[in-house]
C-alpha cells in the first residue's frame, strides 16, 4: 500500500465520527482536515470522492491513492477520498459459502426449483432441446447445480403453468396463497417426504456458522443440541413460502431470472437475518452518520466528519474564497453523497457542486429521488457510469450459489423491506420498461438520466464521446487502473 498524503483522504470511523479506526497510520483527526483547507486558496477545484461501503481499510485506502494519482496528474483538482470501510463484502461471501457448504441448502434449494419450475412452466434448454424443470429428476438438477451458472438458459412456458396460475390476473396477485397454496403444498409434501437424506438434514442441528445465518423463527432456538434444527412441518411450511414468493415475482414480472429468484428467496425465508442484511444496514447508517448535524463541542474525536468538512468549507468560503466543487462516488458511495446532499439542503448550507459522478450507483432509486434529484439545484451537472443489464447478469458475485452481480444481490437479497428494490445502478429499473413503467419516482428518473447523456452504460460501443465512455464489465472494476472510466471522470472535471 503506498503512503498517502493525509492531505488527501479522510478516514470516517465508527458511527461517522472521527473516533479512532485502531489504525493510528490511517486514521483521521479534525486536526487533519483543518490542514486540508489551510493548503487550499482561492479558486481552488476540490474532488472528494467516495469509495464502495463494502471493502477494507487496505481496499480503501488503495483506491484512495489510485483516485488521487489520477486526479493530480490529470486535472486541476484537489482529490480527498472519504475512507469509510467496513468490510461487510468479505462478511458476505463468506456467508454465502457457508451456505452452499450446507446439505440441508442445496437439497432444499433441488425441491423448490422442481416445485417452483414446475408451476411455473419453466423448461430449460440443452443440447437435446427444453426439458420442463418440474419433470428433471433430482440427479438433472444436481448436475445443472454443478455449472458455474445454474439453469442459465430458461424459458417460461405460460401453458405449462399449473392449472391454477392459467386463471390468475393482476388483480388476484395479493391472494395468490389461497389460490396456488394447497396445489404447491401438495407437491412440496410429496417431494419433500420422498426425500429421507432432506428431511434428516433438517431435522439435523446445523453447524455453529449455518445455525447462526438461520432465521430463529424457522430455525428455533441456538442452544447446544438444537441449533438449526427444523421440524419437518416447518420445513414444509417454509418451502411453500419460498416457492409462492417465486411465483408471485414472476406473476408480478418482478424476478431476477429463474435460479437468482430461487436462491433470493430461500434466504430471504431461511437465512436472511444475518447474511448482510444487518452489516448492509450499518453500513447505510454510517453513510448517513457522518453528516450529522454537530455543535463540535468536547472531545474532536466524536465529531461527525463528514458535517465537519462541511463546517470547513462554509468557513473556507466566509473568507470570501471560491471553491469548485465535485462529488464522485462509487456503488455505496453514492449513498453518502446523497446523504451530503440531505445534510446541505436541509441545513440551507451554501454550498454547490460542479459535476456530480456516480459509478455503478447502490444507492436506492427513493434516496436518489429524495435527494438529488429534488434538488438537482444544487449541481451543474450529473453522470452515471454503470453496466448494462446484460453485463450486469455476467458479472458473478459468487459463481453458483449467487450467478448475479452486487447490485443484484442488493436489490433481491440485502435490501431487506422488499424484494427486487429499487436501486439506481440497475438498468432495468431507470429505463421505463414494463413492469418499472407505473412508478412515478422510477419516471422521473428516466426522464433525468435520459437528459444530456446523464447515463452511459458499459460496454460502450467505439467512437463514444470523450468522458462518456466505459469499458467496466464488474461491479468492482469502475474505479480500477486500465479501466476507461476513470479516464472519462478525468476528462470531465479536468
Amino acid at each position: 500500500m503506498t503512503a498517502l498524503s493525509k492531505l488527501n483522504y479522510v478516514n470516517v470511523g465508527k458511527h461517522g465520527t472521527f473516533s479512532p479506526t485502531g489504525n493510528q497510520l490511517f486514521d483521521t483527526t479534525s486536526a487533519d482536515v483543518d490542514k486540508i483547507f489551510e493548503s487550499l486558496k482561492d479558486g481552488d477545484r476540490l474532488l472528494l470522492y467516495f469509495h464502495g461501503g463494502l471493502v477494507n481499510i487496505k481496499s480503501g485506502m488503495d483506491t484512495a491513492e489510485r483516485i488521487t494519482r489520477y486526479v493530480t496528474t490529470g486535472t486541476q483538482s484537489h482529490p480527498v477520498s472519504f475512507v469509510w470501510e467496513t468490510g461487510l463484502i468479505e462478511t458476505l461471501t463468506q456467508n454465502l459459502d457457508v451456505i452452499w457448504s450446507s446439505e440441508f441448502f442445496k437439497r432444499l434449494l433441488v425441491k423448490v426449483i422442481k416445485v417452483a419450475g414446475k408451476n411455473l412452466g419453466i423448461d430449460v434448454k440443452g443440447l437435446d432441446g427444453s426439458k420442463g424443470v418440474g419433470g428433471m429428476r433430482d440427479e438433472e438438477i444436481w448436475d445443472q447445480l454443478k455449472r458455474a451458472e445454474p439453469f442459465e438458459d430458461t424459458v417460461e412456458v405460460t401453458g405449462k403453468r399449473s392449472v391454477s396460475l392459467k386463471w390468475v390476473g393482476d388483480d388476484d396477485l395479493d391472494e395468490l396463497d389461497d389460490i396456488i397454496g394447497k396445489e404447491i403444498k401438495a407437491d412440496m409434501e410429496e417431494e419433500i417426504e420422498s426425500d429421507q437424506l432432506l428431511i434428516d438434514a433438517a431435522t439435523a442441528e446445523k453447524p455453529p456458522l449455518e445455525a447462526d445465518l438461520m432465521r430463529n423463527t424457522i430455525a428455533g432456538t441456538k442452544t447446544q443440541g438444537e441449533k438449526g434444527i427444523l421440524s419437518l412441518a416447518k420445513l414444509i411450511t417454509a418451502a411453500v413460502k419460498i416457492v409462492v414468493a417465486v411465483v408471485r415475482r414472476y406473476m408480478k414480472k418482478r424476478n431476477h431470472d429463474f435460479y437468482p429468484t430461487v436462491v433470493e428467496e430461500i434466504f430471504r425465508e431461511i437465512y436472511i437475518a444475518d447474511i448482510g442484511t444487518l452489516l448492509w444496514g450499518l453500513m447505510q447508517a454510517k453513510a448517513k452518520d457522518m453528516w450529522k448535524e454537530d455543535s463540535f463541542t468536547g472531545n474532536p474525536e466524536g465529531y461527525h466528519a463528514g458535517s465537519y468538512f462541511l463546517k470547513k468549507i462554509i468557513d473556507f468560503q466566509a473568507t470570501g474564497a471560491k471553491l469548485t466543487i465535485d462529488l464522485v462516488g462509487h456503488s455505496a458511495g453514492s449513498i453518502a453523497i446523497c446523504e451530503l446532499v440531505d445534510a446541505v439542503v436541509k441545513r440551507k448550507m451554501d454550498i454547490k457542486f460542479r459535476h456530480v459522478i456516480f459509478m455503478a450507483p447502490a444507492c436506492r432509486c427513493e434516496l436518489f429521488a429524495d435527494t438529488l434529484l429534488k434538488n438537482r439545484g444544487i449541481m451543474e451537472d450529473f453522470r452515471i457510469f454503470t453496466m448494462s443489464d446484460e453485463y450486469e447478469k455476467k458479472d458473478h458475485l459468487v459463481p453458483v450459489i449467487y450467478p448475479r452481480s452486487l447490485l443484484y444481490l442488493i436489490s433481491g437479497i440485502l435490501e431487506k423491506d422488499s424484494f427486487d428494490a429499487y436501486v439506481l445502478g440497475l438498468q432495468r429499473h431507470i429505463t421505463g420498461r414494463v413492469p418499472y413503467d407505473n412508478e412515478e419516482v422510477l419516471n422521473n428518473i428516466k426522464a433525468f438520466v435520459e437528459e444530456k447523456g446523464h447515463v452511459v452504460y458499459a460496454v460502450t460501443e467505439p467512437g463514444a464521446a470523450e468522458g462518456h465512455i466505459s469499458g467496466s464489465t464488474k461491479h468492482g472494476n469502475f474505479d480500477n487502473d486500465k479501466e476507461t472510466t476513470l479516464d472519462s471522470i478525468v476528462s470531465i472535471i479536468k
